[in-house]
């Protein structure tokens, strides 16, 4: 059992090695951007952001989706057709059953793409429901979508827009859990942030 345990953690590190090398400039984009949100806007005592805590917010997540547009369209050459897959979960049945790294990468990456949004989201609205970040990313993620068959930038795939729900609903749910702690360090009265 242990050994099996040390080849799957082996396995997910070399895995996870392979994504930040193939996808470094969004890795770094991403980890600057969301350390540096929460370093301003949470754990840095300065009252200008305490005064502008929701319009900055709001500017962080409208950089956000602008980043999103751009890693997911705008970089990419227009195709020859329209391209599409309606079957759900077959990029991780290529991935799993097949072995296909690349699909795991871009599996990984439609996640981690959308992280950012469902964690600002939530800072941005303050008290930001679940369903919320479910209909707000699925929209977004749909209309990436639809203009990538439409405008021929891409494949159309339910895969996509399901592993971007599953990235804003993680940055939900990483936000909560910092919050969790954070009012657990603090009084509620000195809290910064009672959100």
């Amino acid at each position: 059992m242990w050994e099996l345990f040390q080849s799957l953690f082996e396995k997910a590190v070399w895995f996870l090695k392979l994504y930040v090398i193939e996808y470094r400039y969004l890795v770094a984009f991403l980890a600057c951007f969301v350390f540096l949100y929460i370093l301003f806007m949470h754990w840095l005592n300065i009252r200008f952001f305490r005064i502008l805590r929701e319009p900055v917010a709001i500017i962080c997540l409208v950089v956000e989706i602008v980043a999103i547009a751009y890693f997911t369209i705008f970089f990419r050459e227009q195709g020859e057709s329209h391209t599409y897959e309606l079957e759900l979960f077959w990029s991780y049945k290529k991935w799993i059953l097949e072995g296909s790294v690349a699909f795991g990468l871009e599996i990984l990456n439609n996640i981690v793409l959308f992280f950012p949004f469902g964690f600002i989201l939530t800072d941005a609205l303050r008290r930001c429901p679940f369903w919320a970040v479910l209909l707000s990313s699925l929209a977004v993620s749909g209309c990436i979508e639809m203009s990538q068959l439409v405008f021929r930038l891409g494949l159309f795939e339910f895969d996509d827009i399901f592993n971007n729900v599953l990235g804003a609903v993680a940055g939900w749910c990483v936000f909560h859990i910092l919050r969790s702690f954070k009012r657990r360090r603090r009084p509620e009265s000195s809290s910064v942030y009672s959100g």
